[in-house]
């Protein structure tokens, strides 16, 4: 518990540097023109395309970002409201008048993912972890496995490494092993902590944080450096990483238990 606080505080101070970096303030200014959706919005996008990342509508894809949809791309429903006013009759004080009052309905309008638009590039932070321990990958997968969950490889066009739907995890298969290993650790994360009704209260901004520090903290565990602060600085405002010390903990000390029994058990198998 001492050495998971002592890296989470650690985490934290490389996550402010990040957010004082100018690489940082570009992609902010390109995140910035984002249209920000409702919690229901946000669930019904995520139904229709998983790995979806950033998404506007057909229109603002082309007027703010110079980016236009794909020939043949469908787009995501979800729930817009409109208001308009309407003439009704007022029987207060047993007389009648008639009042203005304004009404809100929702129709369906559709918006696009990043991946379904081509055009400039946007600016991205290198995140891209050096291919120096595959060793993870075969244990990680053996653990998914026990834990009823399904995994998945293919190619993932757009701005996403991999995504969980509760009960199965997709990760681009061009991936190194190594960088394999730390999307499936943060996927598995997800998978143990963020999944259920009592979950569901959970803002992106902290399921993000404490998959990845989950991550983060295995990684060190085995010797890899990752770049963890990078991804983290999208996410962090006011969480204090802190809040969440026992989970990241207790889930991250049953993977690396798992990993280190697979190693030693591997090992012995060797030896006889």
């Amino acid at each position: 518990m001492a050495k998971t606080k002592d890296l989470l505080e650690k985490l934290d101070r490389k996550i402010d540097e990040v957010k004082n970096s100018d690489e940082f303030k570009k992609m902010l200014k390109f995140f910035s023109k984002f249209h920000q959706y409702s919690y229901h919005n946000t669930i019904l996008i995520q139904l229709q395309k998983p790995d979806a990342t950033h998404v506007a509508g057909y229109r603002q894809w082309q007027k703010k970002f110079n980016r236009q949809v794909k020939k043949g791309e469908e787009g995501i429903a979800i729930l817009a409201p409109f208001t308009y006013k309407k003439k009704e009759e007022d029987n207060d004080n047993e007389k009648e008048t008639t009042k203005t009052v304004t009404k809100t309905y929702f129709r369906p309008v559709y918006v696009f993912d990043i991946s379904q638009t081509e055009g400039p590039p946007p600016p991205v932070i290198d995140t891209k972890i050096e291919d120096s321990l595959n060793e993870l990958l075969e244990p990680l997968t053996e653990f998914t496995k026990k834990q009823g969950i399904k995994l998945v490889y293919k190619k993932i066009s757009g701005y996403t490494d991999g995504y969980s739907t509760n009960g199965a995890i997709t990760i681009d298969k061009s991936l190194n092993d190594t960088e394999k290993v730390n999307v499936m650790i943060h996927e598995i994360a997800h998978e143990l902590m963020h999944y259920g009704s009592d979950k569901l209260k959970l803002t992106k901004e902290i399921k993000e944080m404490e998959a990845e520090a989950v991550s983060f903290v295995v990684l060190d565990h085995y010797g890899i450096k990752s770049k963890s602060e990078k991804y983290l600085a999208f996410y962090k405002k006011s969480y204090d990483l802190k809040e969440s010390l026992n989970k990241i903990s207790k889930v991250s000390a049953e993977i690396i238990a798992y990993c280190d029994s697979y190693f030693e058990t591997s090992e012995k198998k060797q030896i006889i």
